[in-house]
C-alpha cells in the first residue's frame, strides 16, 4: 500500500469525523431554541447547517494551527497511520456517545486519539508538544488545548448565569409579549453560534487533513498553516459539507437531553443560554482556542438553570455529562492505542 492510500484513508476518516461532529455538537447548537419552542425543528436545522458551512469557509486557521501544534511528529509515512488511528478512535467515541444520548466533546476525542496513537507508534510521549500550564495567557501545545477545553465550560456556566440575571433585571417590568421578541431574537443568535461552531470545529479536521497533506509531501518544505490561505479551499468545502450532513442527521436524543434534560427552558432561558454560548464559542474561534461547543452549550444551560432556580436543574443528568467529558480523552486515547497496535505494529 502506498502513502497515497493512507492519505486518502485519513481524508475519508476526517470527513466521517466531521459528520459525527455535526450530529454530536450540531444537536447541542440548536437544542435551546428548539426545546424552548422559539423556532421549529427544521427551521433550526436549516439555520444551523447554513451558518456552520459559512463558518467552515470563513473561519480562518488559528484553531487548525492549535491542533497541529500539539505534536511535532515527523511529517512522514508513519504519521499518516497515526492520524488514521486517532480519527477512527474519535469517530468511534462519537458514535458511542450518540447511542448513549450523551453530549460529548469531539475535540476531546480527537486530542485523546492523537495522544494514544502517537504513544502506540513511538512508545513514548517525545512527539507530544505539552507546552506550559504556567503560561495561561498564551499557552501552547496540549496545554493550550486542555486549558481551553476545561476553562470554557466554567466560563460558559458563568456566562449563562449572569446573562439570565441581566435579562431578568432588564425585563423586570415587561409583559408576556416579550416572549415573542425573545423568540425572534433567537433567529439572530442561533446563526452566530452556528457560525462560531462551524469555524471552530471544522478547523480541527482541517488541521488534521493539512498535517496529512504535509506528511504526504504535498506542501514541500513550507509551513502549511502559516496563513489561512494555506488551507486549500477544497478542504474547507469538503469538511464543511460533511459537517452540514451531520447537522441534518441531528441526534434527537442529544437535542432533548441538552434542551430539556438539564431543566425545562422557556424562551427567555433559551435566548440567555444561546447568547452566552455564542459569545464563548465565537471568542474561542477568533482567538484560536479549540473549545468544545457541546460542553460550552450544556454548561451555559446549567448556568441559566442555576440562575433561574437551583432545584430546577436535573443535577444527575449534569453529572452524567460531566463523567462523559472527563472520560473522553483517556478512553479515546486507549482506543487509538489499541487500533494502532492492532493494525500497524510489527
Amino acid at each position: 500500500m502506498t502513502i497515497n492510500f493512507y492519505f486518502v484513508l485519513v481524508l475519508l476518516l476526517g470527513c466521517l469525523f466531521a459528520f459525527t461532529n455535526g450530529f454530536q455538537d450540531g444537536s447541542s447548537v440548536a437544542a435551546s431554541p428548539i426545546a424552548s419552542r422559539s423556532i421549529g425543528m427544521w427551521q433550526g436545522i436549516l439555520l444551523t447547517a447554513i451558518f456552520e458551512f459559512l463558518g467552515a469557509l470563513l473561519g480562518g486557521s488559528q484553531v487548525a494551527s492549535a491542533i497541529s501544534g500539539i505534536t511535532n511528529y515527523p511529517r512522514s509515512d508513519p504519521f499518516l497511520c497515526v492520524l488514521a488511528c486517532a480519527l477512527l478512535a474519535a469517530v468511534g467515541w462519537n458514535f458511542l456517545t450518540r447511542l448513549a444520548k450523551v453530549p460529548s466533546s469531539s475535540t476531546h476525542a480527537l486530542v485523546g486519539g492523537l495522544i494514544g496513537a502517537i504513544f502506540a507508534s513511538t512508545g513514548s510521549f517525545e512527539y507530544i508538544v505539552w507546552g506550559n500550564f504556567n503560561a495561561l495567557i498564551h499557552p501552547t501545545g496540549v496545554c493550550k488545548v486542555i486549558t481551553t477545553l476545561f476553562l470554557s465550560p466554567l466560563i460558559g456556566f458563568g456566562a449563562g448565569y449572569f446573562t439570565l440575571h441581566l435579562l431578568q433585571f432588564l425585563l423586570s417590568r415587561a409583559t408576556n409579549r416579550v416572549n415573542n421578541a425573545l423568540k425572534s431574537l433567537q433567529l439572530l443568535v442561533l446563526p452566530i453560534l452556528a457560525f462560531g461552531h462551524g469555524a471552530n470545529d471544522t478547523q480541527k479536521v482541517m488541521g488534521v487533513v493539512v498535517m496529512a497533506m504535509s506528511a504526504a509531501g504535498m506542501f514541500g518544505h513550507q509551513n502549511p498553516l502559516a496563513s489561512s490561505e494555506s488551507i486549500p479551499l477544497w478542504v474547507r468545502i469538503t469538511v464543511g459539507a460533511f459537517m452540514v450532513l451531520g447537522v441534518i442527521c441531528m441526534a434527537p436524543g442529544i437535542l432533548k437531553r441538552v434542551g430539556l434534560g438539564i431543566f425545562k427552558q422557556r424562551p427567555v432561558h433559551g435566548f440567555a443560554s444561546e447568547f452566552a454560548s455564542a459569545v464563548v464559542v465565537l471568542t474561542g474561534s477568533i482567538t484560536g482556542g479549540p473549545v468544545s461547543a457541546s460542553q460550552v452549550i450544556a454548561s451555559t444551560v446549567m448556568g441559566v438553570g442555576y440562575a433561574n432556580r437551583r432545584k430546577g436543574v436535573h443535577w444527575l443528568v449534569a453529572r452524567e455529562m460531566a463523567w462523559a467529558w472527563f472520560l473522553t480523552i483517556p478512553c479515546s486515547a486507549a482506543f487509538a492505542f489499541f487500533l494502532f497496535r492492532l493494525f500497524f505494529s510489527v
